[in-house]
């Protein structure tokens, strides 16, 4: 990934999701020793960041603790997954550029960039842009993949999704800054390898960590 690799997560005290920057508020290396399944004892302040990228976290210190087997059944314990189709997603702010979603300041921000999502239909996965990696909901929307799972040809409906928001920016011809929707990964009922969760301590209160990229 270029400019270092994103590794999302979720705090155990209160289940906020996080986004661990290092300390100077850049992507994690791609060497980075988070990986999904691990567990970890952070020290973390906000990076301070545009909304609805509120998850921002830079990370000042870490320890390794473990690895959470079955991700998949622990966050359907603690988190709320939106159900049914991409309308249901952030609050039913995305907008449709073509076969892409996305929100904008003028419809309305969320009140937060990552999220949880149990689809009604499976996504099928498809190459657009330069061989670029997509997901296809019923042909009508086309999802990116930043993941780093090997991806797999079909997404069964009602699989455990983890999707995020991009960064602010104004494609070719639009002059409005846009957070285009993006899949960052999925959460299988028989842990795949790779898959886990992560712990996180703020400067404030304990939590954890657990998402394939953002």
């Amino acid at each position: 990934m270029i400019g270092g690799v994103c590794i999302g997560g979720l705090r155990l005290d209160n289940t906020a999701g996080v986004r661990l920057l290092t300390r100077y508020s850049s992507k994690q290396p791609v060497d980075t020793p988070f990986d999904i399944g691990h567990i970890w004892d952070l020290r973390f302040r906000s990076a301070g960041v545009r909304p609805p990228h509120i998850e921002d976290v830079t990370v000042f210190s870490e320890k390794y603790i473990g690895v959470q087997p079955d991700l998949r059944d622990f966050l359907l314990h603690r988190v709320c997954p939106w159900h049914g189709g991409p309308d249901q997603l952030y609050n039913g702010l995305l907008c449709a550029d073509g076969k892409s979603g996305y929100i904008c300041a003028s419809r309305g921000l969320p009140r937060c960039s990552t999220g949880f999502w149990l689809p009604d239909k499976p996504l099928h996965l498809t190459r657009i842009f330069n061989d670029k990696l997509y997901y296809s909901y019923e042909g009508t929307l086309n999802i990116r993949y930043v993941g780093c799972m090997d991806p797999l040809e079909q997404i069964p409906a009602h699989s455990l999704l983890r999707v995020s928001l991009s960064r602010w920016w104004a494609p070719e011809g639009v002059r409005e800054d846009r957070c285009y929707l993006q899949l960052s990964g999925w959460y299988a009922h028989a842990p795949p390898s790779r898959v886990g969760i992560r712990q996180a301590e703020s400067l404030r209160g304990r939590g954890s960590a657990c998402s394939p990229a953002d």
